[in-house]
């Protein structure tokens, strides 16, 4: 612990300046609505406070969330969240203490990973995470949005109010993470803190849309808003922003798509977080008019328990790896040393060894390479892994490939 900080949980009367401190960090102004619906869903025992007389100067927070893992597993792991430090106090150890207490948190409570999301991509890494799960940005003009194929028929879209989307929504979520490597589960308070409620800077005119499929299941939504802009000659050049869309079925995603690009007055059609493997691009006739923007690191993944963490997930293929792995930061946790892991699609099994390893590599990267985002070979290319038994790289590779690629799906 950094001297003369004493860091713990919060009480519920220091929620506000718990609150107020990161905001300070990051340069955001308090909003007091927001703050209500924000702590409907307390888990103060898991939040932690660095004080300086009294002051909050450091703040850390995690949420008790299930990770979809590949092979549509479920998986507890501690989301780690709220991590600032006033800049009045940077370079004193502060940042460090709250994200090792953290972990041990974690550790006691049986969770074999930390996932987070980074405000600053060099922060994360020398604490164990690595990036796990991408996520990119792009635009497509309306005009050069037609399909190869049309979407299928027999569904359909329909805008619903605030009021239906709050009741439908989050069913249409929980089918769809299951079956999305990366994804994290959203708390009840999560729809309408994030989703539903909007800033009053906030410019555009929110919809809701659900797509019901021939059976009359629904099996997506979208919400988007319309930022409405108009030439002095009183032509529409609108963009339309994607704020999120989930689906369940292939067909939902098409038909979203194509309605999503066939609104009138729109000129540009921009989705600000979706999968690296989005297949709208594929849908397009002129897929060069799909425009990445930005490719995000959307979830960086610690793993703390190897054995566990390898035994949960299913592997593409069957095979086995001895990972000789280098944890810095928790030298002596359950996820240094060596592991043995053999799995396939039907399960896995991993425990300690002291069997030469195939790979040696930090934890970072197996967290990096753990849901499938990245090869072990790419890590390699790039200096991080380590082949020692000649094939191990693609051995590995094929043992650990997901389909779709991980997506987190979720901001905490």
């Amino acid at each position: 612990m950094p001297p003369d900080f004493e860091i713990r949980p919060v009480t519920p009367d220091e929620v506000e300046a718990f609150t107020r401190a990161p905001l300070a960090a990051f340069g955001e102004t308090f909003d007091p609505e927001r703050f209500k619906l924000e702590w409907t869903h307390h888990e103060l025992d898991r939040t932690l406070a660095a004080f300086d007389d009294g002051e909050i100067v450091g703040t850390g927070r995690l949420y008790s969330l299930e990770l979809t893992l590949p092979g549509a597993v479920l998986e507890p792991v501690a989301a780690v969240s709220w991590i600032s430090v006033l800049p009045t106090h940077r370079r004193r150890g502060i940042l460090t203490a709250i994200m090792g207490r953290e972990l041990d948190d974690a550790v006691e409570r049986g969770e074999s990973m930390a996932v987070l999301h980074a405000s600053e991509g060099l922060i994360y890494r020398r604490f164990g995470y690595g990036i796990a799960a991408g996520s990119i940005a792009f635009t497509v003009p309306r005009r050069h949005s037609a399909f190869l194929r049309p979407p299928p028929e027999g569904g359909r879209v329909r805008l619903v109010d605030d009021e239906t989307a709050r009741k439908v929504f989050p069913d249409i979520f929980e089918r769809a993470r299951r079956h999305q490597p990366g994804a994290v589960s959203r708390v009840d308070e999560w729809w309408g803190n994030e989703l539903f409620y909007v800033e009053k800077k906030e410019e555009g005119t929110r919809f809701f849309a659900t797509y019901e499929s021939a059976d009359r299941t629904l099996d997506g939504y979208v919400v988007y808003k319309i930022v409405a802009r108009w030439t002095d000659d009183g032509l529409g050049r609108s963009r339309l922003d994607v704020l999120d869309l989930v689906t369940v079925t292939p067909e939902a995603r098409a038909v979203l798509w194509r309605y999503l690009c066939d609104v009138d007055l729109v000129e540009t059609i921009a989705a600000g977080s979706c999968p690296v493997d989005e297949p709208l691009r594929w849908m397009l006739a002129e897929s060069r008019r799909f425009t990445v923007n930005r490719l995000s690191d959307g979830l960086w993944v610690r793993v703390l328990d190897a054995p566990a963490a390898l035994s949960a997930r299913r592997y593409a293929t069957a095979g086995q790896i001895v990972f000789g792995v280098d944890d810095e930061f928790r030298p002596d946790g359950d996820a240094a040393g060596r592991f043995a892991l053999e799995g396939g699609p039907d399960g896995a099994q991993c425990e300690r060894t002291n069997v030469d390893p195939d790979l040696a590599l930090g934890v970072a990267d197996l967290g990096a390479a753990y849901l499938g985002g990245v090869t072990f070979s790419t890590l390699a290319r790039a200096g991080l892994v380590e082949e020692r038994t000649p094939g191990a790289l693609a051995r590995a590779d094929a043992m650990f490939r997901a389909d779709p690629a991980p997506f987190v799906m979720t901001e905490f």
